[in-house]
């Protein structure tokens, strides 16, 4: 695959010598021994030479991955630091599912729905994002470059601005990803849900919108919170299932008309009269496009970020 990587750049570059532009090597499992429980990393190089790596890691990863079985690290240098990961694997053991978890994921919130196999509506929960503050910090990137619109690419102390602006927006990213898969695993291993997520992988190529839009999607780390909760669930051997978003948001439920946008994320129909929240409206086309047959009560009012609805209305909704 690597060599397959080369011969492909090589070809790009019109014939020229490849250029090496990060010190990274993935490393097999029979070239390297890992002692987790003195956080030990022996790399074996060429003439029987060997390197030790300490590993900086928690205590809580450490007792994590006891008793999983490594097989392959990947091995990074940047300015003078070592890092390295190290992927790790196990059986997990199908459980049977009662219930079914829709995800809607915007830009702003992420938005679930506990269904019932009958249809009930059993929890309904929204999570904010941090989009504003990783917003914020592509703000100031630009601010520099307009700036120094000639010379931030040659002056190093511009440069490192910049870069500590995007290793900040990238970690604002992983670390809610990382978060917000923990919390919705804990949710799904309580209700034993089967996941339902948008199949979003074509989502990049198939829009194109204002510059304000695309500038918003380009920091949109939809993929990252979709692969951890992903993750999370399958560790806790739960399944998870990808249905087609096309126009979840902006159909309705009950009749299949087109929704009318009311203002306030409030979608209405023009042909039977309903309304509700275009997120919860969304978690509702996940779970019948999943199940394709049924008929469900659920309350269209959305919860507040991060807070379970009061006193929720499981009012029948008939064709």
């Amino acid at each position: 695959m690597y060599a397959k990587a080369v011969v492909r750049a090589t070809k790009q570059s019109g014939g020229k010598k490849p250029v090496l532009r990060r010190l990274t090597a993935r490393i097999d499992r029979y070239d390297y021994r890992l002692d987790l429980e003195s956080r030990m990393l022996i790399l074996k190089i060429h003439n029987g030479r060997e390197v030790k790596l300490r590993l900086l890691t928690s205590t809580e990863r450490v007792e994590k991955f006891r008793g999983w079985s490594n097989y392959e690290i990947a091995v990074k240098i940047v300015e003078d630091e070592v890092y390295v990961s190290v992927y790790f694997r196990r059986a997990v053991k199908p459980r049977r599912t009662r219930t079914v978890m829709t995800i809607d994921v915007n830009f702003d919130n992420a938005t679930l729905a506990v269904f019932a196999l009958s249809g009930e509506l059993l929890k309904l929960k929204r999570f904010k994002t941090p989009l504003r503050k990783i917003l914020t910090h592509r703000i100031w990137i630009e601010r520099i470059q307009r700036r120094y619109s000639r010379s931030w690419r040659f002056i190093r102390g511009i440069r490192r601005a910049i870069r500590r602006h995007g290793e900040r927006i990238r970690s604002i990213a992983w670390d809610y990803a990382h978060k917000i898969g923990d919390k919705i695993a804990e949710l799904v291993a309580e209700h034993s849900s089967t996941i339902v997520l948008e199949n979003l992988s074509n989502l990049r190529s198939n829009v194109n919108r204002s510059n304000s839009f695309n500038k918003k999607l380009s920091l949109w780390f939809y993929r990252r919170i979709q692969f951890t909760i992903s993750y999370e669930a399958l560790e806790r051997g739960l399944l998870v299932r990808y249905v087609n978003p096309g126009k979840t948001s902006s159909t309705c439920p009950r009749c299949g008309s087109r929704l009318e946008d009311s203002g306030s994320r409030v979608l209405r129909c023009g042909r039977c009269g309903l309304a509700g929240d275009r997120d919860v409206i969304a978690c509702v086309n996940l779970f019948y496009r999943y199940l394709r047959c049924g008929v469900l009560g659920v309350t269209l009012n959305a919860p507040k970020p991060d807070e379970n609805p009061s006193g929720m209305r499981r009012k029948e909704m008939r064709r």
